[in-house]
């Protein structure tokens, strides 16, 4: 995460600079983040990784226009909208999971609201859900971009 703690004018310095290697370079990057933000203004592919698992996949635009799992929604549920001051953010409900002991289901199925209880115990796989878009959900029709 090489923008963590950095204020914005650094942060941006940064990631330019990066960009710019990875251009003249021709080479790949692997960006781990959890500003939102960076992703999308620096990355063309997106993986959410929840419990050390990934969950979904997708190129950049389609993942942040169409969410295919419910941890991807509600992380981008979670985004304060400047146009909404008043408005409280939407947390994600419950506690992240214990490593040591995962269900052999989906990780995020205990605080998942649309999580019936075949997904805890069916192991759970990266499925296409659309062309370059992947999910690790069962369910993923269920989902719309109200709460996860």
């Amino acid at each position: 995460e090489p923008t963590t703690a950095l204020d914005v004018t650094i942060q941006d310095q940064i990631l330019a600079l990066l960009i710019e290697l990875q251009e003249r370079t021709h080479m790949a990057m692997l960006l781990v983040s959890h500003d939102l933000a960076v992703v999308a203004e620096t990355c063309d592919q997106v993986a959410v990784m929840y419990a050390g698992r990934i969950m979904e996949s997708a190129a950049t635009l389609a993942l942040f226009d169409a969410p295919m799992h419910p941890y991807t929604v509600g992380l981008m549920n979670s985004i304060p909208d400047i146009g909404k001051a008043a408005e409280r953010l939407v947390p994600i409900s419950g506690q992240p999971p214990d490593l040591v002991n995962l269900a052999p289901g989906c990780p995020f199925a205990p605080r998942c609201a649309h999580a019936s209880p075949d997904c805890a115990v069916t192991p759970i796989t990266l499925r296409d859900v659309a062309p370059g878009h992947q999910s690790a959900c069962l369910y993923p029709e269920r989902l719309s971009r109200g709460p996860a």
